[in-house]
């Protein structure tokens, strides 16, 4: 089976069911597969190019572009409108896109830069190609389905390569464990185009015939009110967007009972966050954790199986082992980096042949770069990131980027970035910084000259002028020192 397939499968069992619910209104999956198919005859219609981008909030818009975009045999590419003006053109000229569906919202973000734009403010009268149900390419499960930029230890984002089968593979092992029928409403706060929102709250209730509630932007008081208004009885969400929940459900007061999962992931779960959540909620939170390139989850916690503390046991359907810096297996309990195998891992970085071999082992275990053990009862335990990414409110920042924005400062001699705890975002950026001899600088302008250079979640919350940074024998800075 492939990714449309599936939709057109389920479109066909569940044609009068609710598919998605927006601020627009809700949505049978009748008519989301009839929109998804006049989005692909205005794409025909457009000499569009192999990678076709998506620059939309959440909401029926996304689903249709997503599903209509694979409709063509075309691969769509979801951006990330959180990215600076410069990433985001980097992104779209590295991925080669010339056509990207969007809205009067973002459109501006995008300039002049792009060959052709399809704002979905726009219907079927647009397209000058006669499309049907009959001319849809159904595609082959090792094609690939999506290419998702993530932010990597260099500065630049890096396209992640998902097949069909990887997706597919992936829910099937998440289908299996969380029991997902097509009577589960998922609530879709984390925007879609991260692969642990795309995967769970778009892709997974098409596989299940289940429906989809969407909110633009996140906001405590409209989730909790979501929950109550349409039944949700299944939440993915971060630790940070919890936090605001918990915060929220002190002063107001909603039916909060149809919830039957709510799910942690993209970054480390705050242990108070965890213990305030079981007095508040009906349900306990669970933590799972997982990486683009292992198509979003690799191991979860389970209300009926569950270790706080621990990030739970690998999905059924992949592995997972514990390996030394020479890649030998660990035994139980004892600390090295997680390596995933499975259907679910990526088909490789795009355009980037020599960082997918060094990331995809010759026998096809990926590396994910973070250090972790399996216990006894085979739940894995994070233990620390070999990667230097901050995680912001589940949002990886290189802290390369950030150091490359302050460096450009006449007055900055060196400059360091790691990421220091925050009881709202789990991390933020702390920026270690030498002036150059002679020179003096304020906070103030520091944080301004960022402010003009960078989005505001990279900004560094805090600056620390130092008369020199630690350094190595190498010469290379001490960032453990700092931390």
């Amino acid at each position: 089976m492939t990714i449309v397939e599936t939709f057109l499968h389920t479109c066909k069992k569940h044609a009068r069911k609710i598919a998605v619910i927006d601020q627009a209104g809700a949505t049978t999956y009748e008519d989301i597969c009839r929109e998804a198919i006049e989005c692909a005859a205005r794409l025909l219609s457009a000499d569009s190019g192999r990678n076709i981008g998506i620059l939309l909030p959440n909401g029926k818009d996304f689903v249709t572009a997503f599903y209509g975009i694979l409709m063509t045999g075309k691969t769509p590419v979801p951006l990330n409108y959180l990215l600076s003006p410069a990433q985001l053109l980097y992104v779209i000229q590295d991925a080669g896109i010339n056509t990207i569906f969007t809205n009067s919202l973002f459109a501006p973000q995008l300039g002049n830069q792009i060959k052709k734009i399809l704002p979905v403010e726009e219907r079927s009268s647009c397209a000058s190609v006669p499309f049907d149900e009959e001319q849809v390419k159904h595609g082959d499960a090792d094609e690939q389905a999506a290419i998702l930029y993530t932010s990597g230890t260099n500065a630049n984002p890096k396209g992640v390569m998902l097949t069909h089968r990887n997706f597919l593979s992936n829910l099937d092992g998440c289908i299996h464990a969380f029991h997902f029928t097509e009577k589960d409403v998922l609530l879709g706060i984390l925007p879609l185009f991260h692969t642990y929102a795309l995967t769970t709250t778009l892709i997974l209730p098409v596989c299940a015939g289940a429906t989809s509630v969407y909110l633009a932007r996140f906001s405590g008081p409209k989730v909790l009110e979501m929950i109550e208004k349409y039944r949700v009885t299944s939440l993915f969400a971060i630790p940070s967007m919890y936090r605001v929940l918990l915060r929220t459900a002190e002063t107001t007061k909603h039916d909060l009972s149809t919830l039957r999962l709510c799910t942690s992931g993209g970054e480390p779960l705050p242990g108070d966050v965890l213990l305030a959540f079981r007095k508040t909620f009906p349900v306990p939170l669970t933590e799972g954790y997982g990486l683009t390139e292992a198509t979003a989850i690799v191991s979860v916690n389970l209300p009926e199986r569950c270790k706080p503390g621990s990030i739970g046991p690998p999905l059924d359907n992949l592995e997972v082992k514990i390996v030394d810096d020479n890649g030998q297996e660990q035994p139980v309990n004892k600390d090295g980096e997680i390596w995933v195998k499975g259907p679910n891992v990526m088909k490789g970085y795009y355009k980037l042949p020599k960082e997918t071999a060094e990331t995809i082992a010759s026998d096809g275990w990926l590396k994910t770069g973070d250090y972790g053990r399996l216990d006894e009862d085979g739940f894995l335990w994070i233990t620390g990131r070999k990667k230097e990414l901050i995680i912001i409110s589940g949002e990886n920042v290189s802290p390369t980027e950030i150091e490359y924005v302050i460096s450009g400062h006449e007055k900055v001699f060196e400059v360091a970035v790691v990421g220091v705890p925050d009881k709202v975002r789990g991390e933020v950026p702390k920026a270690y910084i030498a002036l150059h001899e002679h020179a003096t600088c304020s906070e103030e302008e520091i944080r301004n000259y960022c402010t003009q250079r960078l989005p505001h979640y990279k900004v560094p919350k805090y600056f620390e002028f130092c008369k020199e940074l630690p350094h190595g024998p190498t010469g290379k800075v001490l960032k453990r020192a700092l931390k």
